[in-house]
């Protein structure tokens, strides 16, 4: 079953470089999960026991990748609010220096 031999080069290629996309598209996904269904149905049993290890593989890269993905994104959180309170700080100074402005201005 071609298909499944394909996903199966394209997952270790996907686990030697992180930005090679396992699937590129959710169609793309479906389609390839429409696709096996109908090949294994007609596949022998040994057939089909080869073609259900690959698709293990597949998806222990598929986990891998995601993993990695949730800890790059957890990581850009702590950034993103890094920097709102950095520029809720910024903001709060320039408040206040804005308002010794304006009270000295009243003074005078």
């Amino acid at each position: 079953m071609g298909t499944i031999e394909r996903l199966h080069t394209r997952a270790q290629k996907a686990r030697r470089d992180l930005k090679t996309p396992v699937v590129s598209s959710v169609e793309e996904a479906r389609a390839l999960a429409r696709s096996i269904a109908e090949g294994l149905s007609a596949l022998s049993d040994d057939q089909r026991l080869l073609m259900l290890s690959n698709l293990h593989e597949v998806q222990a890269t598929l986990d891998d990748r995601m993993a990695s993905l949730e800890a790059e994104m957890a990581e850009d959180r702590v950034r993103i609010q890094a920097v709102n309170r950095g520029l809720s700080a910024q903001a709060g100074y320039r408040g206040g220096v804005a308002s010794l402005r304006d009270h000295r201005r009243r003074k005078d």
